[in-house]
């Protein structure tokens, strides 16, 4: 039976790079949300209407998900599921679609992700534009996993 493979960490953190390597060794669909917001929004999306946008392709990836497991293959959700209730969440609309739900939980260093994360906004236009006060703000939304949340874990050290 396909799994499901949720990816946790913050902005930064490497996931998305952990991820596409974790595509190959599977092999797995990676669903990376950020770029399919670059692809359909662009990349400096206004604070406003970003919530309503996420949500669109946040509903977009979870009916590909289902799909591709219907066909026999893994897939990698490529979010970051920032804290306890996402987590959750994620695990949730995951265990509707497969019984195998596996965690990827990246740490980092905060400042090293806070450099990766200006850098990549100067140097890689197809990526979402994050400055310095956007990733401070976000910042305060990530509580990394905790030792409650029972879920099955691979942790990955990316500073």
């Amino acid at each position: 039976m396909a799994t499901i493979h949720l990816m946790v960490g913050f902005i930064g953190f490497g996931k998305s790079t952990i991820a596409k390597k974790l595509s190959k060794e599977l092999p797995a669909v990676c669903l990376a949300h950020d770029d399919f917001m670059v692809m359909l929004y662009g990349r400096d999306i206004p604070e406003k209407e970003f919530r309503e946008k996420y949500d669109i392709v946040d509903t977009m990836l979870w009916g590909l998900a289902r799909q591709i497991v219907k066909c026999g293959l893994d897939v990698i959700m490529d979010y970051g599921f920032w804290n306890k209730e996402k987590r959750a969440e994620a695990y949730s609309k995951a265990k509707k679609i497969t019984d195998n739900v596996i965690f990827h939980n990246v740490h980092c260093d905060m400042q090293i992700a806070k450099q990766r994360v200006l850098m990549r906004t100067v140097k890689n236009t197809s990526s979402l534009k994050i400055d310095e006060n956007c990733f401070d703000l976000l910042s305060k939304q990530f509580v990394p996993i905790e030792e409650d949340e029972k879920y099955t874990i691979i942790n990955y050290d990316n500073s």
